[in-house]
């Protein structure tokens, strides 16, 4: 790489520099890069567009673009690029970045910035950079200015390679390199010949399996176990590991927790173990204290379900193990007493071809286990056939049968994953299940879904409510200027109605309640998909829904509105719990 020796060559510096960069980001594995138009980014611009086989897209709204880029990279598996000027666009990146970070999703931050000496000194467009995201990257370095004259080619090709690995390592992350830039930006005549793509560089292989001399230490403390669980959280494993982990529950006679965001709920070979109304069970008091568990074993991050979570509280006696490939401590009740440092699938393989098969006792536990998770979805069947309105648990049901075979389902945070945890029954054929729950924010969850359509290419559904929508209308604005695929049915129930199931709703006036947590916002939703050019249907029943949504997978962006009357929806929550328990009280006293 050439070093100038005055301020004329300094833009040819600059775009060198970023060009040998990102030549080496797409080497290391990055196929995707998202770009934010800039002044102060233009060599980093130009580098990406000139760079052979790497796919980009550029966007108006840094939120857009970076929960873009977290949707690409949590549905494909591969880090993605992020690249943006400097000032406040990187700190539209925030939400998410953090989010990425908890949900352990690889992204690479490119931030340009100013040349140092201008921080701190009222400078335009300057503000301090280099912490934007202390706390949340796996690993962060400011690059010298390039026109210095400083570390050449070697160092660009160093910080790019060192940068993915550290952002795809065993627990995958965002990763962030702040680089100023002095003007000239780039050369007055640039050359916008395709930069060739480089071989690939060789990976490190992250640690999956388990070592042998800890199988045998393991296997030999779970055949002690009579009552112990299986417990997947969020993004603890997929499809491809459920044969292993059908392996493991039965070769222990344990039953298995899976929350619908870990990739086990739908398509699975778990039918005989998975306990799939484990939230509705643990509801009730009464069977909370009866299947008391020995060991639970976790994978992934805590469940969506705050009654498993609860239930996990409950029994303080009970050891508990986290199994998780970067050894790290998702742990927020303090509770984990052995950490195994290995992936589910590896973990289950292994573990089950070293037991020979469960105790008497063991097959007793679990049946006790999937015979309240029956009795839950028979009384659940029944109490959910009574009623001909659609609320939001039909509307659950409905997605969770409606959804073709291979297709994403995105599930937005507040009461969406919840209703799909809780409402959601086994499903024989596979689809992709992803939601943001590493901080589990309402932001960017259009922008995201756009992002997971784009990185898979399948039919692709977001399920969401009316103030998360609202609250990314530019990831609307965003899939009309991009073409996106992709269908949003939103349940508008006119302002959060998580809230109605907090204390909150009861302890102040309805007045304030209404004004400071509810937020009744009245827009028409219509008015504004069409506005932005989505087509838009309202529907009133489960039928006039699967009509819809069939009509809406067949392509083309679509915004699908499921009008919901709050207070009737709380209520009909309260009748469905109410005859669960009644059903498991019953079941407990005979």
């Amino acid at each position: 790489m050439n070093r100038p020796t005055d301020v004329h060559e300094a833009g040819a510096a600059n775009l060198e520099f970023a060009r040998v960069l990102v030549q080496e980001l797409h080497a290391a594995g990055v196929t995707t890069a998202i770009v934010c138009p800039g002044s102060r980014s233009a060599p980093l611009a130009l580098a990406v567009a000139g760079q052979a086989g790497l796919a980009h897209s550029v966007h108006l709204d840094e939120r857009n673009a970076a929960f873009h880029a977290l949707g690409y990279a949590k549905a494909s598996g591969r880090p993605v690029a992020l690249v943006c000027t400097s000032g406040t666009a990187g700190a539209n990146f925030l939400p998410a970045v953090a989010e990425a970070s908890h949900s352990r999703v690889p992204l690479v931050v490119l931030t340009a910035d100013r040349p140092p000496e201008l921080r701190a000194w009222g400078a335009a467009q300057t503000m301090e950079q280099r912490s934007l995201y202390a706390g949340f990257t796996r690993w962060s370095e400011e690059a010298p200015c390039p026109s210095e004259g400083g570390p050449g080619e070697s160092y660009a090709r160093a910080l790019a390679r060192r940068a993915v690995g550290a952002a795809t390592g065993p627990a995958p992350g965002p990763v962030h390199l702040n680089l100023p830039f002095r003007e000239p930006l780039v050369p007055a005549t640039i050359d916008v010949a395709p930069r060739p793509a480089r071989l690939p560089a060789p990976g490190v292989a992250a640690r999956t399996h388990v070592a042998p001399e800890d199988v045998e230490s393991l296997s030999r403390e779970l055949r002690k176990v009579t009552r112990g669980v299986l417990v997947f959280g969020p993004d603890a494993g997929d499809a491809a590991s459920a044969t292993e982990v059908c392996a493991l529950a039965e070769r222990l006679g344990w039953p298995v927790l899976a929350d619908p965001a870990s990739g086990l709920r739908a398509g699975s070979a778990l039918d005989e173990s998975l306990a799939c109304a484990a939230d509705l069970v643990l509801r009730s008091a009464d069977a909370a204290a009866a299947l008391a568990p020995e060991l639970v074993v976790r994978f992934g991050g805590l469940p969506t379900s705050k009654a498993v979570s609860l239930w996990l509280a409950g029994h303080p006696e009970a050891e508990v193990w986290l199994v998780d490939p970067a050894a790290g401590y998702r742990d927020p009740q303090h509770r984990v007493s052995r950490v195994v440092r290995a992936g589910a699938g590896a973990f289950c393989g292994s573990l089950a071809a070293a037991l020979a098969g469960p105790s008497e006792a063991a097959r007793a536990w679990r049946a006790r286990w999937l015979a309240a998770d029956r009795s839950a979805r028979a009384a659940l069947d029944a109490a959910m056939s009574a009623e001909s309105r659609l609320h939001t648990p039909q509307v659950a049901r409905a997605l969770w049968g409606a959804v073709p075979e291979g297709a994403t389902l995105y599930v937005a945070n507040s009461m969406a994953i919840r209703e799909l945890d809780a409402f959601a029954g086994p499903r024989a054929s596979q689809i992709k299940v992803l939601a943001n729950r590493g901080v589990n924010g309402i932001d960017g969850q259009v922008s995201a879904a756009l992002g997971a359509s784009a990185a898979l290419a399948v039919p692709t559904v977001l399920w969401c409510g009316d103030l998360a929508l609202l609250h990314d209308v530019s990831g609307l604005l965003a899939g009309r200027l991009h073409g996106a695929n992709l269908t949003v049915v939103v349940t508008n129930d006119g302002g959060g109605g998580i809230f109605e199931y907090l204390p909150v709703a009861s302890a102040v006036p309805r007045a304030v309640f209404e004004e400071m947590f509810a937020v009744p916002h009245g827009l028409d939703l219509g008015e504004l998909a069409r506005g932005l050019g989505w087509e838009f249907a309202r529907v009133e029943s489960a039928t006039a829904l699967e009509a819809a949504l069939a009509r809406a997978l067949e392509g083309g962006r679509h915004v699908i509105e499921v009008p919901v009357d709050r207070a009737a929806n709380t209520a009909h929550h309260g009748r469905l719990f109410a005859a669960v328990r009644a059903a498991l009280t019953q079941r407990w006293d005979a």
